[in-house]
This record gives C-alpha cells, structure tokens and sequence, in this order.
C-alpha cells in the first residue's frame, strides 16, 4: 500500500506543478510579463530580498532553533525557491498591482529554475546530488509547460481560453490528491514532529517582514513583495526534495505545512488590507 501511495504522491507532486505551470501561462499575455520588470528598483529588491535576505534569515534560523534534518533540508529548499503560483491571486485580493504580481511570479521562478540545480548540490554538499538532474527535472515539469501554454495563449488565444479552466480542475485535483496521500504517508510523522509548526510560522512571518521592508513607501510594490517574498514555492520544494531526499520525509512534510500556514494567514490578511484600499485595475 505504502508504495502505491508513494506513486500517488510523486505523480500528484509533477502533475501540480506542471499544471500549475500550464494554467498560469494559459492565461498570460507577454505585454503583462514585461512592463512591470521595467521597474528596475522593484526587481532588484525582489531579487535581493528572495535570494540573498530569506536565505541568510533561514539559515540563522535552523541553526540557531533544534530542528531535525528533514525540517531543516525542507526550510532551505523553500528559502531557495521563490516564484509561487499563487501570488498573484493574494496580491489581487489585497487589491495590488497584479501586472506587477505575474511579472515578480514569473521572474522569481525562473531565477529559482536557474539557482536551485546549482545551489541545492553547494548546501547539501554530503548528498549524492546532480544539478543537472534538478535541472532537468524542473525544466521538464516547469519551464516546457509554462512555455507550451504561453504559445498557445499568443497564437491560439480561443483555445487558451477554453481549456484554462480544464488545467485548472486538473491542478486542483491533483491538489488535493496530494495533501490525502501525504496524510496517510506523512501523518506519523506530521504527529510526532508538531513543534515544528511554530518554526514554520516563524519562516512565513520573517519572510513576509523582509518583503514588506523591501518594498518601501509604495504601497501597492509593498505588498506585491510582501506576498511575493512570503509565500515561497512549495511546489518547487516538493519536487526536489521528493526526489532528492526520499530517506528524510519531514523534507517533503515541510512544504505541505507551509502551504497550509502560508494561504490560512495570507487570504485573510490580503481581504483585510483590500478593504482599505480602492480597486488598483492590472
């Protein structure tokens, strides 16, 4: 049963990032990528803030806090993957600027894309691994989706429009499977390392402090990187560690978690901050 569940698991993990990947490209047009990336103040303090200051805060964190190896791989892998699918969706909540929140999204992902396979094997540098099969790996589950479906949104635009919503069940789906087969893998674990939670909360509020300051007097590019930088890619972290570190589970456990903390705090506060501002249009 155990190994019909790991299958599960690891195809619900590619299938959600992939279709993710597919979904958001499917109803992007290329004008809405580039605009926003011509604020030069704005990427290189998303940038600095992602993949310098959240690196740096995790790994004082796990160092200084009595985290187990699994907790403190899954913390890394998420510290080093940025670019989560879901930013904008809060952003546009909070009534931000959402141009600014696909461009931020797609930047972050493709740095991450780029950093992860070489820094992955400089961190774990006891661990037997590839950066060209990270790479591979996330090419083949992120970078070709995204760009299939970026075509087919600029050539095909109809179609685009008419299957979004079938990618989008589809990513739901697979979702959901997901979180019932890490239940049942994970639960045991999930159970006996419960004090990991404030640990988690601790990551998501310290990364959301650094994106906040980043952003600086602009509101609406305050919580474009508050969201941005908060809410790091769990999907990313899912795919490395479930096949990188398959002998730590809490590593795949991490991201789970993170999610489901990430989104509980993130929709709500993103409604209240809405509420205050008017509708900023993309």
């Amino acid at each position: 049963m155990k190994e019909i569940l790991d299958i599960v698991f690891n195809i619900s993990v590619n299938t959600l990032v992939a279709g993710s990947m597919v979904t958001m490209g499917l109803g992007l047009a290329i004008s809405q990528i580039i605009q926003p990336i011509k604020n030069v103040r704005m990427v290189v303090l998303s940038l600095l803030a992602n993949f310098l200051i959240v690196p740096l805060f995790t790994y004082a964190l796990v160092s200084l806090l009595p985290v187990s190896e699994g907790v403190r791989i899954g913390l890394i892998l998420l510290a080093l993957g940025s670019g989560a699918p879901f930013i904008p969706i809060v952003v546009k909540t909070a009534k931000g600027h959402l141009a600014s929140a696909i461009a931020l999204m797609l930047l972050l992902l493709v740095v991450t894309i780029l950093l992860l396979p070489v820094a992955v094997p400089m961190i774990f540098s006891g661990t037997e691994l590839s950066s060209l099969t990270i790479a591979r790996s996330l090419i083949l589950t992120m970078v070709i989706p995204l760009l299939i479906a970026l075509g087919v949104r600029a050539w095909l635009p109809d179609v685009a429009a008419r299957i979004q919503p079938l990618s989008q069940w589809v990513t739901n789906i697979a979702a959901l499977i997901l979180i019932v087969a890490a239940l049942f893998l994970y639960t045991e674990t999930i159970i006996s390392n419960i004090n990991v939670l404030p640990v988690i909360l601790l990551f998501f509020l310290g990364s959301m402090t650094i994106g906040y300051f980043a952003g600086g007097k602009d509101k609406k590019i305050r919580i474009v990187l508050s969201v941005g930088t908060s809410l790091r890619n769990p999907a990313v972290a899912f795919l490395v560690a479930s096949d990188n570190f398959s002998s730590e589970p809490m590593a795949s456990v991490i991201p789970l978690l993170f999610v489901i903390i990430g989104l509980s705090i993130s929709f709500p506060l993103a409604r209240r901050v809405g509420k205050t501002i008017p509708d900023p249009g993309l």
